[in-house]
């Protein structure tokens, strides 16, 4: 009998990305196994991708949307129905064991109550006593973590790094033009508007053509950018696929430490991630062609969960100033 295996990953799409060296590491230690991916329905994108023939159970976890409490936990907020059904779907396909990777005691019951075996990293800080638990390497970036576990739990000696499938590549055609993507999920891993606007000038002066692209939730920063660029950029609101293709023909990606990182790398397109509140080394690039610029290392605070700062007048992000990217640009002979 086939072996049924839950890999869960309910998060962001920066998670997604990095969990799909993970889901791929799955693969190759478990070639004959039966595969069921639980992901949130959009940013499970990338997990989907992957392995479109596994058993695919969405699910947009209540915990993981909104940014503020109210908007996740109040009762009446709560879509039961969207519950349920991803309850039904992970309960149909019976799984023998669920890997999670966070920690994340919601998690942890949600999968216990379809009863079945549980391994995931220790609690953070909560957890059920009955998961299995498999140590959390220290050092590493993300998608190492996804790796490492599904190489302890299998005993398998595999590996694999974050990729994303059915993306178009520039076959052939120059990389001509810089992708902009100045917004961020929390306030405080975003780096200032007037500086996004500087580096802007100074790589259309260089005669470096520039794409400015954001989500729904970007509209009004990239707004306010325009004004202050007089129009000389254009913005872009593309769809998930769109955005993937825009960085898969990029030279080079400006951003915070945000999805388009993670999708950047995993497409082998250079990017430089300008970096506060997160680990540069857990959360960062992690090609050789890119660079995460970070000056927030060493401080007492650092790093932190980024929803709160206790220096919000100057978060730590903004200890990046503009002679730093500047640096990076150079070295990637787009400015002098």
């Amino acid at each position: 009998m086939r072996q049924r295996i839950a890999f869960v990953e309910l998060w962001r799409i920066g998670d997604a990305v990095a969990a799909t060296a993970g889901l791929a590491a799955l693969a190759q230690a478990r070639p004959d196994a039966e595969i069921a991916i639980v992901a949130h329905p959009v940013h499970g994108d990338p997990l989907f991708r992957l392995l479109p023939k596994a058993v695919h159970v969405r699910f947009p976890a209540f915990w993981t949307r909104g940014k503020l409490w109210r908007h996740k936990y109040v009762p009446w907020t709560i879509d039961y129905a969207a519950l349920r059904h991803a309850w039904r779907d992970l309960k149909r396909f019976d799984p023998d064991v669920c890997l999670l990777f966070r920690g994340d005691v919601r998690e942890q019951a949600f999968c216990s109550s379809v009863g079945t075996e549980i391994v995931d990293f220790p609690p953070t800080p909560l957890g059920l006593p009955w998961v299995r638990t498999v140590p959390r390497p220290r050092g590493v970036p993300r998608y190492r973590e996804y790796v490492d576990l599904v190489r302890s739990w299998t005993g398998a000696d595999v590996d694999a790094a974050p990729a994303l499938r059915g993306v178009p590549s520039p076959n052939g055609h120059p990389r001509s033009y810089v992708l902009v993507h100045p917004g961020a999920s929390w306030r405080f891993k975003q780096w200032s508007e007037g500086k996004v606007v500087a580096v802007i000038r100074e790589l259309i002066a260089a005669g470096v053509p520039v794409k400015l692209v954001g989500g729904d939730e970007d509209r009004a920063t990239i707004h306010r950018i325009r004004a202050e660029l007089d129009g000389m950029v254009e913005a872009e609101f593309p769809s998930l696929p769109e955005f993937y293709a825009l960085v898969s023909g990029a030279r080079l990606v400006v951003c915070n430490n945000s999805a388009p990182l993670h999708i950047a790398e995993a497409l082998g397109t250079p990017c430089v991630a300008i970096t506060g509140p997160n680990d540069p080394v857990r959360w960062g690039t992690y090609q050789s062609h890119s660079m995460t610029v970070s000056k927030s290392v060493g401080l007492p605070c650092h790093p932190c969960a980024e929803k709160r700062c206790v220096r919000a007048a100057h978060p730590c992000i903004e200890e990046v100033q503009l002679e730093d990217v500047h640096a990076v640009l150079a070295a990637h002979g787009l400015v002098h």
